[in-house]
């Protein structure tokens, strides 16, 4: 690295040498950067960071170096979203095994309400819904409207998903701001196969 060189410069929009670094797949450009003394935990003007760029490209790699370093784990932008929701949505499965190694809070929200465990469900990542499952993310939070997880998977017509669900202690009889449970989000297209599982 050049003397004089300000390894946490950051640019009109607040992102550091080490966010495109993270954000852009390059390993080898992020270790030397976090080598030097590179802060892992600067924050753009949206609030994201360097892992949150990384977990959401998929890269175990780079994440694993992060935390390493010290990246904190539980940093939310200005709308709520971790570094684990962004993985849970992608269902990058790897990134999130990584993450859940440290002192990762699994039931964050971000301002709609919406848990990583809400968005692993909503894109039916299976392989991040277990890790969260079997991690005790609770399966009861709601978001802004009320709706949780079950109800999700109620509407998406995921039969497999709500038996899992029910099976973690998703409750079927939560209502959401507007009075529905989860069977009320039924379409029916899945009504034979829900409503008896959610009755």
């Amino acid at each position: 690295m050049k003397k004089g060189l300000d390894i946490n410069y950051q640019n009109e929009e607040g992102r550091t040498i080490l966010m495109r670094a993270a954000k852009r797949d390059h390993k080898d450009v992020v270790r030397i950067l976090v080598d030097n003394g590179a802060d892992v935990n600067k924050r753009d003007l949206n609030g994201k960071t360097a892992l949150m760029g990384a977990a959401k490209k998929g890269n175990k790699t780079i994440v694993k170096k992060l935390m390493e370093a010290g990246a904190d784990l539980n940093i939310q932008d200005v709308k709520g979203r971790t570094a684990l929701m962004r993985a849970a949505l992608m269902g990058y499965d790897r990134v999130v095994r990584e993450m859940m190694k440290g002192d990762l809070m699994l039931d964050l929200k971000d301002e709609k309400g919406r848990t990583a465990l809400m968005e692993a469900c909503l894109a039916y990542k299976q392989d991040v819904i277990d890790l969260l499952l079997i991690g005790k993310a609770n399966v009861n939070l709601q978001d802004v409207n009320g709706c949780t997880a079950l109800m999700r998977a109620a509407y998406a017509g995921y039969t497999g998903l709500v038996l899992q669900l029910l099976d973690y202690g998703a409750d079927k009889d939560m209502q959401d701001e507007d009075g529905r449970k989860a069977i009320d989000y039924v379409r029916d297209a899945c009504r034979a196969e829900l409503e008896p599982l959610l009755k």
